[in-house]
């Protein structure tokens, strides 16, 4: 665990001034991120809640908006599931269970497969960390479904029901985004801890990744018997604290003098191959044409700023919550808003990112 004590004298410049906001005298009055938080005053961009930006472990600017400070914690919505997947591949470090070991085998400690297409019994556990587990559910937004987040997020009994949705396809054969997938990888990872007799999962993410990035104001949100972790979502962090994770990226799974996920586990994060069929930057006219790739429950948006290209890995929660990771720039961006439930307004971060961030960081990286 990182003790305050340690922050100056042992720990990287990465974690040593996460915690510190006291850095806005550096910024200068031409500072592309005044322009971008002035344009959320008059409501070009609206309802964007927070925008943290780091460089070289420092926060170089911080802002939060209306009702909200740095002591307010905020719905991730499915932000979280890039963070589920972090807990995901702890677990995978600690060999508790293998990419390729098949699912329902585990979860039938929980409840029985209904659904008799053999197909099922194929998934495994990178299906569900990749969205490529081939049942019939399709959430992205303007897809015509079908749609099972209700069922997921509210219904009474969201692990069966997740196992009992029809299979469309072969495990790995196609790319669907669909909550049902990070429910049943946290259940699948609460079935391996049970399996080893080890804790539960909200104390074995607790032990193993919000200890040690000194974590400690966030909430997880359960199913309703309280028995397994909503991986798809709607766990509550401080914006701060979404920039641990970010960071911890940035460095490859390791946090000062602490490993806290193998460089492997994360490179398949940042090894980015399967193309989705949506786009973060389709309104931006001269980034219309990107697509996004997707990775263990992360996103890759590739931006071109200034003739050069960046790549950018993030997380997406409805309502514009997001975790941008920046490597070749050194770089972590959170953002946090309510925009729920209106893609267009989600993506306004994206432009933001285009317009005034990005071009900043490569201002001071180049420096």
């Amino acid at each position: 665990m990182i003790r305050s004590s340690l922050l100056i004298t042992s720990v990287l410049l990465f974690s040593s001034l996460i915690l510190t906001t006291a850095v806005q005298g550096k910024q200068t009055a031409s500072s592309l991120y005044i322009a971008a938080h002035n344009a959320m005053k008059p409501n070009i961009y609206t309802n964007i809640d927070s925008m943290l930006v780091y460089q070289k472990g420092q926060l170089i600017s911080g802002k939060y908006y209306g009702k909200y400070t740095d002591k307010t914690s905020h719905r991730t919505h499915s932000t979280f599931k890039s963070i589920n997947a972090l807990i995901t591949l702890i677990a995978m470090d600690q060999e508790l269970l293998l990419a390729d070991e098949t699912v329902m085998s585990l979860l039938s400690r929980f409840g029985n497969q209904t659904d008799p297409d053999v197909r099922k019994k194929r998934i495994k556990v990178k299906h569900l960390l990749n969205m490529t587990s081939g049942i019939s559910c399709d959430e992205a937004p303007g897809s015509d479904g079908p749609n099972h987040e209700w069922g997921v997020d509210e219904g009474p009994q969201p692990l069966q029901y997740s196992m009992d949705i029809k299979m469309v396809s072969e495990p790995g054969a196609e790319w669907h985004y669909c909550s049902a997938n990070s429910f049943m990888l946290a259940a699948t990872v609460s079935a391996a801890l049970e399996r080893a007799n080890r804790e539960n999962i909200f104390d074995f993410a607790d032990k193993y990744l919000m200890k040690p990035l000194d974590i400690n104001s966030y909430r997880f949100t359960k199913s309703p018997n309280g028995r397994f972790l909503n991986g798809q979502g709607n766990s509550h962090f401080l914006p701060e604290d979404l920039a641990k994770f970010g960071l911890l990226l940035l460095n490859k799974g390791q946090w000062g003098n602490n490993r806290i996920i193998s460089e492997q586990a994360i490179s398949q994060i940042y090894d980015s191959n399967q193309i989705i069929n949506w786009s973060f930057t389709d309104l931006i006219e001269s980034q219309s044409n990107i697509k996004t790739s997707y990775s263990n429950q992360w996103y890759q948006t590739t931006f071109e700023v200034r003739e050069s290209k960046v790549s950018v890995v993030h997380s997406w929660g409805n309502g514009g919550q997001f975790i941008f990771v920046v490597p070749e720039l050194d770089a972590v961006v959170i953002f946090t808003g309510s925009n729920q439930g209106n893609f267009h307004k989600q993506k306004q971060p994206f432009d933001i990112m285009h317009k005034y961030v990005l071009p900043e960081l490569m201002k001071a990286h180049n420096n």
